[in-house]
C-alpha cells in the first residue's frame, strides 16, 4: 500500500508539472518618458526576476512620448540586459503613447513565430514604480484569460487627480472590444476613398466620413469581405495596397481583391505569393505597398523588399525603416506601421501608425512630419 500511495502522488506531481509547464510567467514592465523614473521601474523588474523565473519579459513603451529623446522599451531592454537578465527572455513593444496602449499593445505582441506572447492561463506580473500598474493587471485579469499580478514598488506621490483605477483602465469599458479601439483611435489597417467619402477599416469595423467628418457611417469589416470571419485583433489580416486593388494576407491566403466593387480577383497561398528565406514569416508583417514592380512590407521592426515574379514576389532584402527612409520619424520607433495608402499619380503614399499619419514621397523616399489622425469616435457600436 506504501508503495501504491508513492506511485499515486508521483504521478500527480508529473502530472501537476506537466500542467505549470503549458502556462508561462511573464512579466509585463511599463515605461516611463522620464529616463530617471524609467531606470527605477528596470530596478523593480530586475529585482522580480531574481526571485521569480520568467519565461518572458515585455518592455512596453514608445519612444519620444511627451518630447523625450528616449525608445522606451529598447532603453528598459538594454538596462535589464546590463543587470543580467538574457535578451532572449525580452519583446520590445514600442508603440504605445499611454499606459492604455501598455495593454492594449502588449497582450497583442507575438514572437517571431507569429505566436502571442501572453496567452490565457499565463500568469502576467505588471511591473513598476506607479499604481497604474493594479488597473493593467485588474484588466488583464478580467478579460484576458491571465492570472495577474502587480508588482510595485517606489517612492512616487500621489497627486489629487490621481485615482486607484488610474486612467479609467479597469472601469472604462465593459466592453473590450470598445475600450481597444477607443485607446487607439482611430488606426486603420486599411484606407480607401469612395466618391466623395473615405472609408478607414479598424479591427472589424468600416468607419466611412465625409472629408470634414461633420458625419460617419459604421459597418461590418465582413460585409465587404466576407472571407474575413475569424478575423481578430489577435488574429489580423494584412493589407498590402496597389492603386486598384488590395492583396490581402489573412488565413493562410493571399486574395487580390478590387476596389471598384471589393470582389476577389485572384485567390493563392501566401507561400506561393510571397517567397521568403526560411527565417522570416509573413506573420512579420503590418502593412505595404506595391508600386511597379517592386513590394514594400513594413512590420514591427523591419522592411522586407520584393520582386514581381509572374504573379509571385521574390524576397530581395531586409532593411530596417531608419535605413530606407531618408528621414523615418523618430517617435515611430523601428516600424509599427498600421497601413499603407498610395495616392495614385502622386508618386507618394500615406502612412498610419497608432492614430497618425505621415505622407512618403516614395522615389525620395522622405517622410513629411507626422499628424494626428483625428475623428469623430462611434461610441457604443448598435
Amino acid at each position: 500500500m506504501k508503495q501504491l500511495s508513492c506511485l499515486f502522488i508521483l504521478i500527480l506531481l508529473v502530472l501537476g508539472n506537466s500542467r505549470a509547464a503549458e502556462h508561462k510567467n511573464i512579466l509585463l514592465l511599463l515605461g516611463s518618458a522620464d529616463p530617471e523614473v524609467l531606470a527605477q521601474r528596470v530596478d523593480v523588474a530586475a529585482q522580480l526576476y531574481r526571485i521569480r523565473p520568467m519565461d518572458a519579459i515585455v518592455v512596453s513603451g514608445g519612444c519620444g512620448a511627451h518630447g523625450s529623446k528616449i525608445c522606451e522599451a529598447s532603453s528598459m531592454a538594454l538596462q535589464l540586459v546590463s543587470k543580467g537578465v538574457p535578451a532572449a527572455l525580452i519583446f520590445k513593444e514600442e508603440n504605445s503613447k499611454t499606459t492604455v496602449q501598455n495593454y492594449i499593445f502588449s497582450r497583442r505582441l507575438k514572437n517571431n513565430a507569429g505566436e502571442r506572447i501572453m496567452q490565457p492561463g499565463d500568469t502576467v506580473y505588471v511591473v513598476s514604480d506607479h499604481w497604474h500598474a493594479i488597473a493593467v493587471a485588474a484588466r488583464l485579469q478580467k478579460y484576458d484569460g491571465v492570472t495577474a499580478k502587480f508588482f510595485i514598488e517606489g517612492a512616487i506621490q500621489p497627486k489629487k487627480e490621481d485615482r486607484l483605477d488610474y486612467a479609467g483602465i479597469f472601469n472604462a469599458y465593459d466592453d473590450n472590444h470598445l475600450f481597444t479601439l477607443k485607446g487607439t483611435w482611430l488606426t486603420p489597417e486599411a484606407v480607401w476613398t469612395k466618391k466623395d467619402s473615405t472609408c478607414y477599416l479598424t479591427q472589424d469595423i468600416i468607419y466611412t466620413t465625409d472629408a470634414a467628418n461633420t458625419s460617419y457611417s459604421v459597418s461590418p469589416v465582413e460585409k465587404l469581405f466576407p472571407f474575413l470571419k475569424g478575423s481578430s485583433e489577435f488574429n489580423p489580416p494584412i493589407y498590402i495596397d496597389e492603386p486598384a486593388a488590395w492583396y490581402i494576407l489573412f488565413d493562410g491566403y493571399c486574395r487580390k481583391v478590387s476596389k471598384k466593387d471589393y470582389k476577389v480577383l485572384d485567390e493563392q497561398p501566401i507561400q506561393e505569393w510571397l517567397r521568403l528565406p526560411d527565417t522570416l514569416n509573413w506573420n512579420q508583417i503590418n502593412a505595404g505597398y506595391i508600386q511597379g514592380k517592386s513590394l514594400v512590407l513594413i512590420g514591427k521592426d523591419k522592411v522586407l523588399l520584393a520582386e514581381r515574379k509572374g504573379k509571385a514576389f521574390q524576397y530581395v532584402r531586409e532593411t530596417v525603416p531608419q535605413h530606407y527612409f531618408a528621414n523615418w520619424p523618430y517617435s515611430w520607433g523601428a516600424g509599427n506601421v498600421s497601413a499603407a495608402r498610395l495616392l495614385p499619380g502622386e508618386n507618394k503614399v500615406i502612412f498610419y501608425r497608432n492614430m497618425e499619419s505621415a505622407v512618403c514621397t516614395i522615389d525620395q523616399k522622405t517622410i513629411e512630419k507626422a499628424v494626428p489622425l483625428k475623428l469623430k469616435w462611434i461610441g457604443e457600436i448598435k
